[in-house]
This record gives structure tokens, C-alpha cells and sequence, in this order.
């Protein structure tokens, strides 16, 4: 056929120049929507990762997170705040023991550099996941991150001050000083346990008496964990 420029166009090459011009209106619109502000957002410098790092862990995808504070310690492996975010994704991420002491190892390497409560935090939760001779360390790093008054964690505000004291009142009992897990238990400012040591009849927990001291701290603990605990 002939267009009405008088050039002989064959049906091939119309449908060819459609396809062209239908590729090329679609890239133009992608490129149009994404614009070069968005693609200068795309993370190239550690804290620019370590910044979206943040973002995807406050939204709940901790497999993205630590993918983006990897990369930031793959550009820069002295970079600190990337370590701290590392270690709360593996931790948030972990399964087991081993994972944990993983996540503990992490966040030991960021405290080389950065300090604070949120610091302090995640290495207590790490410890008392990794068991064994971390039980101590949980013991201390909760109680160092409750130094500075009151605590809630910026990138997950249902981890707060009441998580410390139950991190510190679990590694205790994990070490069979359930007295003293009692009094970290009772501490945490949203219950008290109303159990005594010398007296069974105050050994009642959600209706339930028990019989010995120490299963009823436990069952306390057990208590505050699933309905208090981030």
C-alpha cells in the first residue's frame, strides 16, 4: 500500500513500526514515572543503604534489611551503624542458638564504634538467645540499656524498657537465681507478680497455683513474655 507521502509501506513493515513505536512509547513512560529524582534515590554510599536498611526493617522485611546493611559493609567494612542494623535483622531473623550467637558476634563488632541503648539492647536480646555463658552478658547489657531512663527502640517501638527487664529476669532464672528474676520481673512497670518467696499460697499465676517457688516465677515470666514481651 502507499502512505500519503506517496511511500510504498508494506503491511510487514507497518506492524513492525507499530511494535517499535509501541516499545518505545512504554520505555518512555516507565522512564517518564520513575523520573531522575527516584533513580538518584537508589542507594550508593553505606549510609544510604544503611538508611533504606532501616526502612525496610521498620516495614517487617528483615531479609531485604540485612541484605542492604550487608551491602553497606560490603563498601565500607568499618562502617558502624551498618553493623548495628546488621545485627538487629539477625537477630529479628534468627532461629536458634547458633543464629543468635551469630547475631551477638555482630553486634559485639559494632560496639567498637557505636554506643547507646539501642547498642546495649540488641546485644542483651542476642545473649540470652545464644544461651550458655552469653546469660551473663544479657544480664548486663540489660541493665546498660536502662541507664539512660527509658528505653524504646526507634525502628520497633513495641521492643521498650518492659523487654529489657524480662530479658534480664529470664537470663537470670536461665541461671537458676529465680529470686532475683522475680525482683527484675516485678520491676518491669506493667505487673507485679504478687509471689513470694516463703509463702506457697502466693504461688497462683493466671489462676493456676504451683507448686514450688521457681515454677511459679517461670510461669510469671511466661506470662509477661506473651503479653508484654516486642
Amino acid at each position: 500500500m502507499v502512505n500519503e507521502r506517496g511511500w510504498c509501506v508494506t503491511v510487514g513493515s507497518v506492524r513492525r513500526l507499530a511494535a517499535a513505536a509501541l516499545i518505545a512509547a512504554s520505555t518512555a513512560a516507565f522512564l517518564g514515572g520513575v523520573g531522575c529524582s527516584d533513580r538518584e534515590k537508589l542507594p550508593l554510599t553505606p549510609d544510604e543503604f544503611t538508611t533504606r536498611g532501616w526502612d525496610r526493617y521498620s516495614d517487617g522485611d528483615l531479609a531485604a534489611a540485612l541484605q542492604d546493611f550487608e551491602r553497606a559493609i560490603g563498601i565500607d567494612d568499618a562502617f558502624g551503624p551498618a553493623y548495628v542494623g546488621l545485627g538487629w535483622a539477625q537477630l529479628g531473623l534468627a532461629t536458634s542458638a547458633p543464629e543468635m550467637a551469630v547475631a551477638a558476634a555482630t553486634f559485639e563488632t559494632a560496639a567498637a564504634s557505636q554506643s547507646g541503648p539501642e547498642v546495649d539492647a540488641g546485644r542483651a536480646a542476642a545473649e540470652l538467645g545464644a544461651g550458655g555463658s552469653g546469660l551473663v552478658a544479657a544480664v548486663s547489657y540489660a541493665q546498660a540499656a536502662r541507664t539512660e531512663g527509658s528505653f524504646v527502640f526507634s525502628h520497633r517501638p513495641s521492643i521498650d524498657t518492659t523487654d529489657l527487664f524480662l530479658i534480664e529476669a529470664t537470663a537470670l532464672a536461665a541461671q537458676g537465681d529465680f529470686a532475683n528474676a522475680l525482683l527484675a520481673a516485678d520491676a518491669a512497670p506493667v505487673a507485679d507478680s504478687g509471689i513470694t518467696a516463703g509463702d506457697s499460697g502466693t504461688w497462683q499465676v493466671d489462676g493456676t497455683t504451683y507448686p514450688t517457688f521457681e515454677s511459679a516465677v517461670l510461669a510469671f515470666l511466661h506470662e509477661l513474655s506473651k503479653e508484654h514481651a516486642g
